[in-house]
């Protein structure tokens, strides 16, 4: 662990600069597309100078470098605000998807998937274990947003159950007091009970949405490896020596919830990676939605700050998880494996 930590600057300062160099070559003059076509060269040239553009890419990259060590991201040039500002606006909506998706996985599905895999061959765990390996084989497959379409048109548009998707909260209703950025514990700590409502309703379909897409492969590996540990010779230990079975389950429980938490992790990227197309479904104003306006007009510093800021969420959910695999896991204390 405490190597890992060392790491973190080091990788921190690895993604910074490959970032900056692959933004550079990005085709396009963001100073061009600002200023319109019609605009003289004298005028887009002092755009550059504003943006940080002139000057060679060591002296930017080295310019870079020295804003980012007093906190500065630069500015956004589609925005008009700092990127730092940007982000921390945009950050919690898409934060508080992410949280409500790993609850719904860790909370309701992974258990789902540890009860049919517990002792005894009912019909029921039988046909229960067969649709859930089948859906942790399929549901990969299926693109988040042509589900999350699917399910707009036939919840909201067809039977009207869903909200529209228009955002985090219903039309006419304001925002809660900033606390944490997420509607649904900011109006919970405010008592705002209707926006509480409303922010659950809205989270509804695109929770729904991730955590179907992403949850599959979470699950197959949890029953795979409640599978391949039910074998395992102390299992079978335990078992002549007639340990109950709610017991052996307890460990087995244990035992598999290691690979769940590392795959879990894994696919920590790529929920950040999907929340992008479920946001622009929703009309969701997150973190997501963000990065893709910065690709399409060539916003330099808001490209540099969204992969910056999802590097560091990765590596903290990388650093979270080695912390709970050495609490639930003593093999890694003994072995020194972190």
């Amino acid at each position: 662990m405490r190597r890992k930590l060392i790491s973190i600057p080091f990788q921190i300062i690895g993604i910074v600069t490959i970032t900056f160099i692959l933004v550079r070559i990005i085709p396009g003059d963001p100073a061009r597309l600002m200023m319109g076509p019609n605009v003289p060269e004298a005028g887009v040239q002092m755009m550059r100078e504003r943006l940080g553009l002139t000057g060679s890419i060591a002296q930017q990259y080295i310019d870079y470098l020295i804003s980012l060590c007093h906190g500065e991201l630069g500015f956004s040039w589609v925005t008009g605000n700092k990127v730092i500002d940007d982000i921390i606006q945009r950050l919690p909506a898409t934060l508080e998807l992410l949280l409500y998706t790993l609850l719904v996985i860790f909370l309701v599905m992974i258990p789902i998937a540890f009860k049919a895999m517990s002792k005894g061959e009912s019909k029921i765990k039988k046909t229960l274990k067969k649709i859930l390996f089948t859906y942790g084989m399929a549901a990969g497959s299926f693109p988040d947003f042509w589900l999350a379409l699917i399910l707009v048109f036939l919840l909201y548009v067809i039977l009207g159950l869903a909200p529209a998707p228009v955002g985090r909260l219903d039309i006419g209703l304001l925002a809660p007091k900033f606390i944490t950025g997420m509607y649904s514990i900011d109006s919970l700590l405010t008592g705002n009970w209707k926006v509480f409502l409303s922010s659950l309703h809205h989270l509804m379909l695109p929770v729904f949405v991730l955590s179907f897409v992403y949850g599959g492969t979470v699950i197959k590996t949890a029953i795979i490896s409640a599978m391949e540990i039910n074998k395992s010779t102390y299992i079978e230990y335990f078992n002549v020596c007639g340990l109950p079975i709610s017991t052996m389950e307890k460990y087995i429980k244990k035992a598999s919830y290691v690979n769940v938490i590392i795959l879990a992790v894994i696919n920590f990227g790529f929920l950040i990676g999907g929340a992008v197309l479920v946001e622009t479904v929703f009309s969701w104003p997150g973190f997501g939605r963000y990065a893709v306006q910065s690709v399409v007009n060539a916003d330099f510093a808001a490209i540099q700050g969204v992969v910056l800021f999802a590097s560091i969420l990765n590596l903290i959910a990388y650093i979270l998880a080695d912390a709970i695999n050495i609490v639930i896991d003593p093999r890694f204390r003994k072995h020194n494996i972190y």
